[in-house]
């Protein structure tokens, strides 16, 4: 073997010092921002496989099939990890027919994510990138070579535009235009990890959108568009939520609604806002707050729910020459509350049934027993005496 020369020395340490280089970058990525990689002025995407790498995943799953892998292929070599082997179908196609024709390819840049063409572009160290969102690559038909005059009449023959001595390593293989999915790609995987701060989903590139991704971290998102998300809403009473997850609020005894207090169950018992005392049958009443009904309350014995929520209490019609008639119903709670078959300074030890008081409360003259039980016998006696009439 024949001992290196001093320009293979050379090259030697500076592939060490780039692959140094690139592992320092990529153990800083951690924390960083977009934004931060590109700040370094090279012109690299080291440091950005995170978020690069989650971009191309989620363009997949938002569009199955829109890209195929093109590598492996006996004649085809990657020249970085970083490089993503997607394309479009017709442009892998048309790589496809130069390898298996003979010609060796080494491809430094295919399918390239929005948050590449960034880094590229604002890193300055590239002096030929496009705007992000206006590259081919982002649509998976572009290809960038090594070597590009040795394999330029293979690609050209294969239907591949040479872009010119202005980008000579670039070539336009056959397809269509995708531009805007990679960055409807972004904005949406933007709006999923940032539901408070939410952008348009046009696919245009924008101030908004170029701020999101300058601002988003280097190292990707906690959530990416594989898995399935869906915004909340009403399919009639059942309740789509964040997770897609189903819920049938008529199970419940509720219907959906999707109103200024958001997507709920609300009962069917209850109004859709504000606070409400309602009966749930003669027995029961609860409190609702904003559609949401609290825990039931039974009524005291002897009395029913009635009118907006309120426990009362029945009195059988008297006659006492009045010719009044008809039933009266009175309140089992409260200052206006009576006490029915007991006397009214007695404890009839039934939750929420208070004593007489007030104008009803009165005694029997000259004793301190209380007038409950001679307020009733005279109340009969009054009756009888009218029947004899």
């Amino acid at each position: 073997m024949n001992p290196p020369t001093p320009l293979r020395r050379l090259a030697v340490k500076v592939a060490l010092a780039s692959v140094c280089v690139g592992m320092a970058f990529t153990a800083r990525a951690e924390g960083q921002t977009v934004a931060d990689i590109a700040a370094r002025g090279a012109c690299s995407t080291a440091g950005l496989e995170g978020i690069s790498q989650q971009l191309a995943d989620s363009q997949s799953c938002m569009r199955p099939g829109q890209f195929v892998r093109f590598a492996p292929h006996p004649r085809i070599t990657l020249s970085s990890s970083r490089v993503h082997p997607y394309l479009q179908a017709s442009a892998r196609d048309a790589v496809h027919r130069v390898a298996d024709g003979g010609t060796s390819l080494t491809i430094n840049s295919a399918f390239r994510t929005l948050a590449d063409q960034y880094v590229l572009y604002h890193s300055g160290g590239c002096g030929l990138a496009a705007t992000p969102g206006s590259s081919n690559h982002q649509s998976g038909r572009a290809v960038d070579v090594g070597s590009y005059s040795s394999v330029r009449a293979a690609l050209e023959g294969a239907g591949c535009s040479w872009l010119g001595s202005r980008d000579p390593v670039h070539f336009d293989c056959p397809g269509s235009d995708l531009r805007s999915d990679a960055i409807l790609t972004f904005q949406r995987l933007w709006n999923v990890n940032n539901p408070g701060d939410r952008i348009a989903e046009d696919g245009l590139y924008g101030p908004q959108t170029e701020s999101r991704l300058g601002r988003t971290p280097a190292a990707g998102f906690a959530t990416d568009l594989c898995v399935e998300t869906c915004e909340r809403h009403c399919e009639g009473d059942v309740l789509v939520d964040a997770e897609c997850g189903r819920g049938d609020c008529g199970a419940f005894g509720a219907t959906c609604a999707d109103d200024a207090l958001g997507v709920r169950c609300v009962s069917v018992f209850c109004p859709a806002m504000g606070e409400a005392d309602v009966c749930l049958d003669e027995g029961q009443s609860a409190h609702c707050s904003d559609g949401a009904l609290g825990e039931p309350m039974a009524c005291p014995e002897g009395s029913r729910c009635a009118g907006e929520g309120e426990c009362v209490v029945d009195r059988a019609p008297v006659d006492m020459g009045t010719g009044a008639e008809g039933d009266a119903a009175v309140p089992a709670t409260g200052d206006a509350a009576v006490a029915v078959g007991v006397d009214a300074g007695a404890d009839p030890d039934v939750p929420g049934f208070s004593a007489a008081t007030g104008g009803c409360s009165c005694g029997v003259p000259g004793t301190d027993a209380p007038a409950g039980g001679v307020f009733a016998a005279l109340l009969l006696a009054a009756a009888l005496r009218r029947r004899r009439r």
